[in-house]
């Protein structure tokens, strides 16, 4: 008894899954949220990074508060990034002006959190030297997906 009410109930689902289901394949541009084809391959833009280098460049507001800053010039010349060559602290490992205000025409200082203190004094964490890994160069391009994101600035 509970059998056939049980097969009965799946026959009904499925009757009904299958009448309420579309005719045909769904077409490859109907597969995500791109109104493309999934076998198309677009193309990015060529876009520039701007500024000639350190120091050339306008830094662009942040998104909002918390999100790494981007770079203002291009980094081309200091890659690869290593622990033992990083050549970002050469301008930005100032541990005398963490807390303190940005001074016009000097390099921003790496805050508080890419240091850590010993005896009182701050020495740079070698754990934070990939720095691309949250900071990346501005460039002025579109966006590749549209999105609705305001900011409270």
């Amino acid at each position: 008894m509970k059998t056939s009410t049980l097969l009965i109930g799946f026959a009904a689902i499925f009757a009904t899954a299958c009448a309420t289901s579309q005719t045909g394949p769904v077409a490859d541009n109907d597969i995500g949220l791109s109104k493309t084809s999934v076998f198309d391959d677009p193309t990015p833009e060529t876009f520039e990074y701007g500024g000639k280098g350190p120091g050339s460049n306008i830094l662009l507001p942040q998104a909002y508060e918390g999100v790494p800053p981007q770079i203002p010039h291009k980094i081309d010349a200091f890659m690869p990034i290593k622990t033992e060559k990083n050549l970002c602290v050469n301008c930005h490992d100032k541990p005398s002006m963490v807390g303190k205000p940005k001074v016009k025409g000097v390099a921003t200082t790496m805050p508080e959190s890419h240091y850590n203190s010993i005896d009182g004094k701050f020495v740079r964490n070698n754990g934070r030297h990939f720095c691309t890994q949250c900071h990346v160069p501005q460039a002025t391009v579109g966006e590749l997906v549209g999105n609705t994101f305001k900011t409270d600035q």
